[in-house]
């Protein structure tokens, strides 16, 4: 459990600096609650700086990121599931891609949240 959380802090730190350099056109913009938001939102950065520090309570099993974890699975899932209702998708996407992609951003955002917890309850 402790190498899946280290996996998935370098991967959630890796997003957070992508969503601090979205100003300077890594990406395109930051979906938030579904809606599509330009790459020079203030939110992009906050955002970023949130998801390192997430990333950095995961590695160090720190038990406020578990609170930090769920605000930001209840986000990705909001956005994941939003996204398609606000936004057109581009047809070269099939439908089944998209949901490949939903499932698995669930399941990482709450799958690091739920092995989090169980890391620091078999600590106690």
């Amino acid at each position: 459990m402790n190498t899946a959380l280290r996996v998935l802090a370098v991967l959630f730190a890796g997003r957070g600096v992508m969503n601090l350099l979205k100003r300077f056109g890594t990406g395109s913009g930051l979906v938030f609650f579904g809606h599509l938001l330009p790459p020079d939102t203030l939110l992009a950065p906050l955002l970023g700086i949130a998801m390192i520090a997430y990333a950095w309570g995961l590695w160090t099993h720190a038990g406020w990121a578990i609170p930090l974890g769920v605000a930001y699975a209840v986000l990705a899932t909001a956005n994941l599931l939003l996204f398609p209702v606000f936004t057109p998708m581009p047809e070269r996407i099939p439908m089944w891609a998209y949901a490949l992609y939903v499932v698995g951003g669930m399941g990482l955002s709450w799958g690091s949240v739920w092995l989090l917890w169980r890391v620091r309850s078999s600590a106690r």
